[in-house]
């Protein structure tokens, strides 16, 4: 299954892109941040590819590792589902139920 990891910062590097990379079935193949250099960074780290438009990412993937805020998270998880990628979050999907919803 490809996966990609949406976020750049400690929770994306250090439990969502780290513990894809380890599995062995899992192929992580994209990275996308709201910093591209991070991004490319992490992606560096991990054997995977920046993506600098998010919905590129969804595009080539299965499956989205979420690992950003709640208020970035709501609106990118909408657009990854409807991409049809499977989605991981575990955080609250947003900061209100209107936004959840």
């Amino acid at each position: 299954m490809r996966f990609a990891v949406v976020g750049t910062g400690y929770g994306a590097r250090e439990t969502h892109a780290a513990a894809l990379a380890a599995l062995p079935d899992a192929d992580l193949v994209g990275v996308w941040g709201r910093s591209l250099t991070r991004a490319a960074e992490l992606a560096d780290a991990v054997g995977a590819q920046p993506y600098e438009h998010v919905d590129d990412m969804f595009a080539d993937v299965d499956a989205v590792a979420f690992a950003v805020p709640p208020d970035v998270q709501a609106e990118l998880a909408v657009r990854a589902a409807r991409q049809g990628c499977h989605l991981l979050m575990d955080k609250p999907v947003a900061f209100t139920t209107r936004d959840a919803d």
